[in-house]
C-alpha cells in the first residue's frame, strides 16, 4: 500500500522546498517515493527542482487537483505502475483550498484500500501570516490563506531558521486557535531542524483528510481572480548568470504586490533557482548545482502576483528587455485563475 502525503499551502510558503527535502530523505532510507505537482499553467519550476533530486515526478497542469481530479489520479496511476513508490507526494496549487474535501476524502473513498491518506500538511510561513493580518493582501486572496490553516490535520511553520523563538511561540498559539483539531509544527528545509519529528507525525499519523471546513465558493474564486498568473520560458545569451538572475529578480519584485515569484536559470553545468514571497521583500537566489555555465541560459518563470495578469506581463516583458543580456521569449502566459468547479466534494 502507498502512502500520500498532500503537502499545501499559500504561494511561497516553502512547500516544494520541503517536499524536495522529504523526497531525498526518505530516498536515502530505502524507500520508493514519487511527487504529482500541480499548476495552472505548464512550465512549472516545482516540477524541475524536485526533478533535480532525481524523484520520479508527474506534473498536473492546466487547473487545480480538485478540478482535474481524474488527470491527478491518471498521473499518480502511472507513477505507481512504473515505481511502485512507498510514499507518493502531491503539491497542490498554493491558491488553492478544500483540498480535503474535494480531493483527499474522494481519494479515500475511491482508491482506500490500497492507499492511505497520511495527515494533511499545511505549511506556514511565519512573515506572509503576518502579511495577511496586517492586510497587505487582498481580502479575498487572504480569505483562501486563512481558511487553508483552517482545513489542515497538520499546521507546519516553515522557514523556522528565519524566525525568532519567541514569534514563533506566538504563531503556535494563534494558529491553534484557529485551528484547535491540528498539531502545530515547526520546521527549516535549510537546517533540517523539525524535519524527521514531521516526516514521523505524517507517516505515522491517523489517516488524513478529517478536517471539514464551510467554503463560500464566490469568494474564493474572487481570491483567485485577484492573482495575476504567469508561466514563461526565456532563451538568454552572454551574462554572468547569478548577476542577471538578481537583477531580473529585483527588476520585477520591485514593483510587485503580495504573492510570489520563482525563476529557475540553468546554463551547463550551473543551475540557480531564485525566489521573492510575500512577507519577504528582498529576492533570494541560491545555487542548486555549481558547475560550469556556458553562454547560454534557460529561463524558466513563475509568477503569482496580486495584479491584472496583463500588466504582469508587461513588467516581466520589459524587465527581461532592460537586462544586459540579450533575450528571447519562447513562451510565455498571463491570465488570471479560473473559477474553481471541484469534480467531486465529499463535506
Amino acid at each position: 500500500m502507498s502512502t500520500l502525503v498532500t503537502v499545501g499551502g499559500f504561494l511561497g510558503a516553502g512547500k516544494t522546498t520541503l517536499i524536495a527535502t522529504m523526497a531525498r530523505r526518505l530516498s536515502a532510507e530505502g524507500k520508493r517515493v514519487v511527487v504529482v505537482t500541480n499548476d495552472q499553467a505548464p512550465e512549472l519550476v516545482d516540477t524541475a527542482l524536485v526533478r533535480l533530486t532525481g524523484v520520479p515526478v508527474a506534473e498536473v497542469a492546466g487547473a487545480c487537483f480538485c478540478c482535474a481530479f481524474d488527470s491527478f489520479v491518471a498521473r499518480a496511476d502511472e507513477l505507481v505502475a512504473l515505481h511502485r513508490p512507498d510514499v507518493i507526494i502531491a503539491e497542490p496549487v498554493g491558491s488553492c483550498v478544500d483540498i480535503a474535501a474535494t480531493v483527499l476524502r474522494p481519494l479515500a473513498r475511491e482508491r482506500g484500500d490500497h492507499l492511505r491518506v497520511a495527515p494533511f500538511t499545511v505549511c506556514v510561513d511565519p512573515a506572509a501570516w503576518q502579511a495577511v493580518e496586517d492586510g497587505r493582501m487582498p481580502a479575498d486572496t487572504a480569505y483562501i490563506h486563512r481558511l487553508q490553516t483552517q482545513e489542515a490535520d497538520l499546521l507546519l511553520m516553515t522557514k523556522a531558521d528565519t524566525a525568532a523563538p519567541a514569534s514563533l511561540d506566538l504563531l503556535a498559539e494563534r494558529l491553534a486557535a484557529r485551528n484547535p483539531a491540528a498539531d502545530v509544527m515547526r520546521c527549516s528545509a535549510a537546517d533540517g531542524s523539525g524535519l524527521e519529528t514531521w516526516l514521523a507525525m505524517v507517516l505515522g499519523g491517523a489517516d488524513g483528510g478529517q478536517q471539514r471546513i464551510d467554503v463560500d465558493y464566490d469568494r474564493y474564486a474572487a481570491g483567485e481572480a485577484a492573482l495575476g498568473w504567469l508561466n514563461a520560458t526565456v532563451v538568454l545569451q552572454g551574462g554572468d548568470w547569478p548577476s542577471v538572475l538578481t537583477a531580473l529578480m529585483r527588476a520585477i519584485a520591485a514593483r510587485l504586490p503580495p504573492a510570489h515569484l520563482k525563476c529557475l536559470l540553468e546554463s551547463g553545468g550551473l543551475t540557480l533557482v531564485a525566489n521573492c514571497v510575500t512577507g519577504r521583500p528582498e529576492p533570494t537566489v541560491r545555487t542548486l548545482r555549481d558547475g560550469t555555465p556556458d553562454g547560454e541560459a534557460r529561463l524558466t518563470i513563475n509568477a503569482r502576483v496580486a495584479m491584472d495578469s496583463q500588466e504582469l506581463r508587461q513588467l516581466v516583458t520589459a524587465s527581461l528587455a532592460a537586462l544586459p543580456v540579450r533575450s528571447q521569449v519562447r513562451s510565455i502566459k498571463a491570465f488570471p485563475p479560473g473559477r474553481p468547479v471541484p469534480v467531486h466534494r465529499i463535506g
